[in-house]
């Protein structure tokens, strides 16, 4: 088990890519997906950004997977930055312990260390987000790439009071943050008057994409957590929105006031009633994809529909709650956390892969079963 106890974010980062980076994996099933890693993972540091690089094809349910813009590329170059480390496991020896913020039921969540898990669990995901059909593979074809990003940062911000009017509650400057909670929240509480509204955020470091790159498609993953509920008559959905933080490290009450929200539409709303316990995606829209940043940081945060919008429900006497319930980022990274997929191709082909010539992969599509196993490890 590593230990990153008093490590900056960038030295965690790098730590965990050399320890993925000894992992040594061939082909593996997950779900519907037969993957098979060509030649070795390698620790990555693209513009003081680190992060581990591999290189891989895929099947599901017995089809090859095309990877890129028109699903031509046979083999897809993978990259993840600030990689995970540790999964959900029952068995687990790290444990978090968390309260539901509405029924204040304690539960907890199990993590075990296993980078080689992590590794097929976050690569799994991901071409689950990116993989397309067969009709249009070119075989032996090198695809420039699929990045995911982890945050640098997360959280919430949110305000809480009593007796508040909807304007006074969203519009306020906001009195509470944090960027060490388990959760991630956006929620709107009510009880005969607004008492707590709150927002969540995420913010990657998307720099080690190439300025000349073309991002042909994003999807932004939060994975939920058994609690995301409206209550009765209360209606709403989950917004993704572009928020300013006033660091990239860490948040602040401050980063509540919603004169740092814009309020565009990144991807399509899910309903809060249907946030699923596993990753929710979202696919970004055009505004999502111009919203990440090729020379720095990414911002994403998630709120109420109603809040977005700006539409104050007309809540009568009672308590009535609209709640959006998620994991946010170990310090150590989970294969669950918050991840931000982005596919870009270069203006240039790729030569090799990791030491392997690209004449040498090519080749591959026609060797026999058991001469392919030559291949994974060369350098």
């Amino acid at each position: 088990m590593l230990n990153l106890t008093n490590k900056t974010a960038k030295e965690k980062a790098q730590l965990k890519s050399i320890e993925l980076a000894k992992v040594k994996i061939s082909k593996f099933k997950k779900g519907d997906f037969d993957i098979e890693i060509i030649g070795d993972i390698k620790e990555i540091e693209v513009n003081g950004v680190n992060g581990i690089e591999l290189f891989a094809t895929a099947k599901k349910n017995g089809k090859p997977c095309g990877f890129g813009k028109d699903g031509s590329i046979d083999i897809e170059r993978f990259r993840f930055f600030n990689p995970p480390i540790l999964v959900d496991d029952e068995n687990g020896d790290i444990i978090e312990e968390r309260t539901n913020p509405i029924t204040k039921e304690k539960f907890q969540r199990k993590l075990k260390y296993d980078p080689k898990q992590a590794i097929i669990e976050s690569l799994t995901h991901t071409i689950l987000q990116v993989a397309k059909d067969d009709k249009n593979i070119v075989k032996g074809k090198i695809g420039n790439t699929t990045s995911t990003f982890y945050p640098s940062v997360d959280g919430w911000a949110k305000w809480s009071g009593s007796t508040a009017s909807w304007g006074t509650a969203r519009g306020s400057s906001g009195n509470d943050s944090s960027s060490t909670a388990t959760e991630l929240f956006a929620q709107l509480k009510w009880n005969s008057s607004w008492i707590e509204m709150e927002r969540g955020i995420t913010v990657f470091n998307t720099s080690a994409i190439p300025n000349t790159d073309t991002i042909t498609s994003a999807t932004y993953s939060i994975q939920g957590l058994a609690g995301s509920s409206v209550s009765s008559g209360f209606l709403d959905s989950v917004a993704v929105v572009k928020p300013t933080t006033s660091s990239t490290s860490s948040l602040t009450p401050s980063d509540y006031n919603i004169g740092n929200w814009a309020t565009t539409q990144l991807a399509t709303n899910k309903t809060i009633s249907t946030i699923s316990t596993s990753y929710n995606n979202f696919a970004l829209n055009a505004s999502g994809i111009s919203n990440i940043s090729k020379t720095g940081f990414s911002y994403f945060g998630i709120m109420c529909e109603n809040d977005r919008a700006n539409t104050d429900p007309s809540l009568g006497a009672g308590f009535f709650y609209s709640l959006a319930y998620f994991k946010s980022d170990n310090t150590a990274g989970t294969s669950s956390d918050p991840k931000l997929v982005v596919e870009h191709s270069a203006p240039s082909s790729i030569k090799s892969i990791n030491g392997l010539a690209k004449a040498s992969i090519k080749s591959r599509n026609g060797l026999a079963i058991a001469s392919i196993k030559s291949i994974n490890g060369l350098e």
